[in-house]
């Protein structure tokens, strides 16, 4: 990686705090810290250590986006702030190059007493705009913000969603290096995330490098480069985005069987070293049927709360392989079976419905969803006290998509549409891979529609 093209460098970043069981021992280590410790020999301390983030290094170049998943106090608010300037690492340090505008709080820099308009300037003038550029820049905020006449309005009497249009059409006026968003856009209406996310996409293509902290999992693989797993404080994986995803859901779904059996069910796998595309080299059966049998319980891309294995996955209706063109009809089975005991009780414990189902998802490279289809949508469930095995079958006729590699996620879950709990996760499980020959597919997929002209007839003078 050139150092020319690198936007941010962190180097072995650590943050500790100091926290205190009542507000005296604070004043008793201040005490103790400025009057005995010179002369005493025993240094006493009053509070306890709590290490938010420990040995954090990674780089980042311009124009990529990286997203930082990681639990609610796992350290990725607290390592945003530090790379705004906002905190100061215990340890190491940060190295930025460029101006950085950050959404770290909702509401945060802006005057609750002053109106929205007041409040464009003073954010603008933070983050180093003059007023004759902000001048300049005005019109185009409050078009993008579209808050109307509450622009006029103290900043004090918005709702969390105009606040948001605001605060971010203000950072995305700024022609800034680094911008890092912190949940923020998690309380948007989905017409503005959706023109938000445009807007970054602009700004990613013209240089900037955006870091992205979302629990949302599907919006950290399609907009991200690059993915950023935090536990404890500690930086568990960097790397590909879709990879990060599943590290992260494993940890949020972890296997409840293997808990009662392994002392390492919490150690977090090193997809690295396993692999995460194991290759899936499908038997073929006969003509058009391919079977899929030879996945592993423990790769890393598997996870769940457990009491269920799937035992194996067949296409039927490919003419060359693992290779699709679009249009043909397929059907997928599925043979899978869960255990009665443990069904029961995960269904007791967390009062869920009877009902098991098999749902398997279609998605592109980059892990978004296309099409799903499940046992809910059809009322097609199975008893899970009375049952302990079954095979499903989906058909479908697959679309007309771009040229690449897709694949097909498979889930065995418990409960309702509504509320229901992944017994087991078989994350992009099956690779197929489309050669599209027609040229006219725009966007992801092709739609069959038809189409005509109508002429109106020349009146005569």
């Amino acid at each position: 990686m050139s150092s020319e093209n690198i936007a941010l460098q962190v180097n072995n970043v650590s943050k500790c705090f100091t926290m205190y069981k009542a507000p005296l021992d604070r004043l008793k280590q201040m005490m103790h810290s400025r009057l005995l410790s010179p002369i005493s020999k025993n240094k006493k301390t009053y509070y306890n250590e709590f290490w938010a983030l420990q040995d954090i290094s990674f780089e980042v170049q311009r124009g990529e986006a990286v997203g930082i998943l990681g639990q609610n106090g796992s350290g990725k608010s607290t390592l945003l702030q530090i790379i705004a300037g906002t905190l100061s690492p215990t340890t190491g340090n940060v190295n930025v190059k460029g101006r950085v505008a950050a959404l770290l709080e909702l509401g945060s820099g802006f005057n609750p007493e002053f109106s929205g308009i007041e409040n464009v300037y003073l954010n603008a003038s933070l983050l180093g705009l003059s007023r004759d550029e902000t001048d300049n820049k005005i019109d185009s905020i409050l078009a993008f913000a579209d808050i109307g006449a509450h622009v006029e309005q103290p900043v004090k009497t918005y709702s969390s969603g105009m606040m948001l249009r605001l605060a971010f059409a203000v950072q995305a006026a700024v022609e800034t290096e680094i911008l890092i968003i912190d949940e923020a856009l998690a309380v948007g209406d989905a017409r503005f995330q959706l023109k938000c996310f445009k807007r970054l996409e602009d700004m990613k293509d013209n240089g900037t490098t955006i870091l992205f902290v979302s629990h949302a999992t599907e919006l950290v693989r399609s907009f991200c480069d690059t993915g950023i797993f935090i536990d404890h404080g500690k930086m568990q994986y960097i790397g590909d985005a879709n990879t990060a995803t599943i590290q992260y859901l494993a940890l949020l779904f972890p296997n409840q069987e293997n808990k009662k059996t392994s002392s390492n069910s919490e150690e977090i796998l090193n997809l690295e070293e396993i692999g995460i595309r194991k290759e899936n080299v499908p038997i073929e059966k006969e003509a058009k049927h391919l079977l899929f049998d030879n996945f592993s319980e423990t790769s890393p891309n598997n996870f769940g709360l457990g009491g269920a294995t799937l035992h194996w996955v067949e296409i039927r209706g490919l003419e060359n392989s693992i290779i699709f063109l679009g249009g043909e009809k397929v059907t997928v089975r599925g043979h899978f079976s869960w255990d009665r005991e443990f069904v029961r009780d995960l269904i007791e414990s967390k009062n869920l419905e009877n009902n098991i189902a098999l749902c398997i998802a279609f998605m592109d490279s980059k892990g978004r969803y296309l099409f799903g289809c499940n046992g809910f949508d059809h009322n097609l469930v199975l008893d899970g006290f009375l049952n302990e095995e079954s095979t499903a079958s989906f058909q479908f006729i697959l679309p007309f998509l771009t040229e690449g590699s897709y694949f097909i996620t498979v889930a065995i879950t418990v409960g309702s549409l509504e509320r229901h709990e992944q017994l087991k996760w078989y994350d992009a499980l099956i690779e197929l891979k489309c050669l599209q020959k027609k040229n006219n597919v725009f966007g992801t997929f092709l739609i069959d529609y038809k189409m005509n002209y109508e002429f109106l007839e020349e009146k005569c003078a």
